[in-house]
């Protein structure tokens, strides 16, 4: 009976649990934040987004399989379960199943991020195809694990029922699988990492901003931490004489990899709701007040192309029109105010600060009348971007 006890003081179980359901609400928040802000701020859903859900996906669905194979006995030694031989094998029929989902989850919030970058950099097309080999390099190496995994045995149900006669590869063909996937995800978190400060260290930003945006957009390293850790754990697999406990320290870790991936991939998009509140009478160009300098020139870049390049439009201001009364008889007034400079299309002015010159202009004149030569006669200056105001009569 103490024997027994002592086995079950090394029950890995509630770890396991803690560890899945705990980041798998982190994740679920982080996610809802992103959205919120994709569909609140931003108001535009992109392909990394939808692909950010899939992960998601694969990871609650990586946590609810752990759960289930938790309550077989995951995590407890297999001398605890000797006299349950059912639960040893369905708690290995259980993680078995669950490794889809170890493998795809992060393998999805690397492609998301992927597909980010895509969008964020600059039209260079070694850049574009570089990050496109990345993206599928990813995926063909997890579906081909995925395929070996599940292609090992014949029936599969030879894998956790060893009552049944089935051909299975050596567990070792599982093992250099795991290996190779995992090498290669935590190469592609090593890479997408690096990558963004290739962007924005040209940009003319001060250096704490270039390594602030640097920094939250390589979060990913934390990710290829958790991965390593897990490949160095892949040997539980072929431990098939405590797998029940050994295989929990390995789905313990790729539960961490899988979440931090999804989370360090969704950071950097939720930006725009961490960023403190500035005073609004401050110079907005200033350096200090715009973290998101970068993804501010991207929408310009993408804004600028729709923009009315006309070089007068009217504005609509009747503080700067003057009227001029003439003959009440007889009077025909227009009044029209045009300011030199681009009119975006939606029909405003440029709100940056400058100098900007404004003329109304106001013609009265009698039927049957000659016109008179133009004369000025109100003349008012304004400040703070309009320079000078001129209204003419004639």
């Amino acid at each position: 009976m103490d024997n027994v006890d002592s086995i079950d003081a090394g029950d890995l179980g509630p770890a396991v649990l803690g560890v899945a359901w705990t980041f798998a609400s982190v994740s679920i928040l982080i996610v809802s934040l992103r959205f919120y802000v994709r569909l609140s701020i931003v108001r535009k859903l992109t392909l990394d987004d939808y692909v950010i859900i899939v992960t998601l996906i694969f990871s609650l669905g990586n946590s609810i399989i752990l759960t289930v194979s938790t309550s077989w006995g995951l995590g407890r030694h297999i001398e605890s379960l000797a006299s349950e031989p059912l639960s040893i094998m369905y708690t290995v029929k259980w993680v078995y199943f669950c490794e889809l989902f170890a493998i795809m989850s992060p393998g999805f919030g690397r492609i998301s991020f992927a597909i980010l970058l895509l969008n964020l950099s600059p039209p260079s097309k070694a850049r574009r195809r570089f990050l496109w080999a990345i993206i599928w390099i990813q995926f063909i190496v997890d579906v081909g694990t995925v395929i070996i995994i599940y292609a090992q045995c014949q029936p599969i149900e030879g894998y956790w029922n060893k009552s049944i006669e089935a051909r299975c590869l050596s567990l070792n063909a599982q093992v250099y699988a795991g290996y190779l996937q995992s090498a290669v995800g935590s190469l592609v978190d090593l890479i997408l990492a690096i990558f963004p400060s290739t962007l924005f260290w040209n940009l003319n930003m001060q250096w704490k901003q270039k390594a602030f945006l640097s920094g939250i957009m390589g979060l990913g390293i934390v990710a290829m931490v958790a991965s390593i850790v897990k490949t160095v754990q892949l040997r539980a697999i072929t431990e098939v004489s405590d797998i029940t406990y050994t295989m929990a320290t390995l789905a313990i870790w790729w539960t961490l990899e899988a979440n931090l991936v999804l989370i360090a991939v969704s950071i950097p998009t939720i930006r725009p709701i961490l960023k403190a509140p500035k005073d609004s009478t401050r110079d907005r160009s200033g350096p200090s007040d715009n973290v998101n300098t970068f993804f501010s020139w991207k929408r310009a870049q993408a804004n600028r192309s729709g923009e009315d390049r006309a070089l007068f439009g009217p504005i609509q201001d009747p503080a700067s029109t003057n009227e001029i009364s003439g003959d009440e008889e007889q009077q025909l007034s227009q009044h029209n105010s045009y300011c030199m400079g681009a009119i975006s299309e939606r029909g405003a002015r440029d709100s940056s600060t400058g100098i900007r010159k404004d003329i109304t202009v106001s013609i009265t004149f009698n039927e049957g009348s000659e016109l008179s030569p133009p004369n000025i006669v109100h003349k008012k200056a304004h400040s703070k971007g309009s320079a000078t105001s001129f209204t003419m009569g004639m």
